[in-house]
């Protein structure tokens, strides 16, 4: 009898312990590809290693969502986690709603052993967009990348169109030089034998 009562404590402390259990944060003003440091309330040792998952939901429809689940880190032994680049590795979707959970990792699965969950939160992005016009594409929707130019320009300023004109332009002009010279020697040399046969003929006179 004593020992079913000390079983049935500690299985009321172990659900009293995961009904009160939270992260520590907000999850407000969340940006894409900024770093946030999970904090969650001291758990038993027993609990250890920990698995850290994340979730999008993402609405499609009046009654439809696609939903995507991963890992963030396992084997975690402390009370924390710094999640850097976020929603990675999940998909970056403006529309889509995240969640993380911590769970003990011997028991990953088991809905009633989950330690932790936040509340679903939106990702914001970025006010000045760097990507160019890419993006993740989750929910079907192609995300066409911004035109490429015909003209890349190299880190010198000089597009590759440009620097090929300049290689041939080189060439030209120096061949262009060497006829220039050779028959400018050609003239001189007929202007000279013309003059010599002058002389010769006045000489005959």
């Amino acid at each position: 009898m004593k020992a079913r009562s000390i079983l049935i404590i500690s299985i009321l402390s172990q659900l009293l312990a995961l009904a009160t259990a939270g992260f520590q944060n907000d999850f407000q003003n969340i940006t894409r590809g900024s770093d946030l440091l999970l904090q969650w309330d001291s758990i038993n040792a027993t609990d250890f290693p920990l698995v850290i998952r994340s979730r999008l939901i993402n609405q499609t429809s009046e009654y439809g969502a696609n939903s995507l689940e991963v890992n963030i880190t396992a084997g975690l032994i402390t009370s924390s986690f710094l999640w850097k680049n976020i929603p990675y590795p999940l998909p970056y979707l403006e529309t889509a709603k995240y969640e993380v959970e911590v769970w003990p990792q011997k028991l990953v699965g088991s809905k009633p052993s989950v330690f932790t969950s936040s509340p679903y939160f939106a990702i914001a992005e970025l006010e000045d967009k760097s990507t160019g016009g890419s993006g993740d594409s989750f929910n079907g929707t192609v995300i066409i990348p911004s035109k490429p130019t015909n003209q890349p320009v190299s880190k010198g300023g000089i597009n590759n169109n440009t620097a090929i004109a300049a290689g041939l332009v080189v060439p030209v002009v120096v061949l262009l030089a060497v006829i220039g010279f050779v028959w400018m020697q050609q003239r001189q040399k007929r202007i000279l034998e013309e003059r010599r046969k002058q002389r010769e003929e006045l000489c005959i006179d």
